[in-house]
């Protein structure tokens, strides 16, 4: 079973890196020519975005040595969770683990290769307007729920406790 789960959550890190590193170099051109934004829905645009900091903009800064920083920070944090990807055993693990591995190496290469991380989806809605991201951003976000609605439910033990206290 621990290869199988191995193996999804690796599958699912290729194929984010992927998708995130081909959509970023299709969307750059395509948008440059297109003026930077198209419109499509009333609450969806692409619209070329480039954030030098990590989510909305968070740690910011001109510095040459900035990019290679952040970058360094998601390759460790990236073989961290590889590690905890090899020693899971169940399913949700191996995913969660594999959308932010392949989320986080989408944007620290994006990073290393132009200096910037490119965002192009573009969210508005009543008066709300989302910072632009990519995505990566959105494997990552989707890993970490995945991590904080299993941390919401009770484990086995906890479970097993509460039905010898009733029974």
């Amino acid at each position: 079973m621990t290869q199988h789960v191995r193996w999804l959550g690796t599958s699912i890190a290729v194929v984010i890196l992927i998708a995130d590193l081909s959509t970023k170099a299709t969307m750059i051109p395509y948008l440059t020519e297109s003026g930077g934004l198209v419109e499509l829905l009333p609450f969806v645009d692409l619209r070329l975005g480039y954030n030098r900091g990590v989510s909305f903009g968070l740690l910011s800064s001109n510095s040459e040595w900035a990019p290679w920083a952040l970058a360094f920070i998601a390759f460790i944090v990236s073989a961290y969770l590889a590690m905890r990807l090899w020693r899971a055993t169940y399913k949700h693990d191996a995913i969660w683990a594999g959308l932010i591995i392949g989320g986080a190496l989408g944007n620290a290469i994006d990073r290393l290769i132009d200096g910037v991380v490119t965002d192009f989806i573009d969210i508005h809605v009543l008066g709300f307007h989302w910072p632009t991201f990519n995505l990566a951003d959105i494997a990552i976000v989707l890993g970490l729920a995945i991590v904080m609605l299993k941390g919401m439910r009770p484990s086995e033990k906890q479970i097993v406790a509460n039905q010898d206290t009733i029974g």
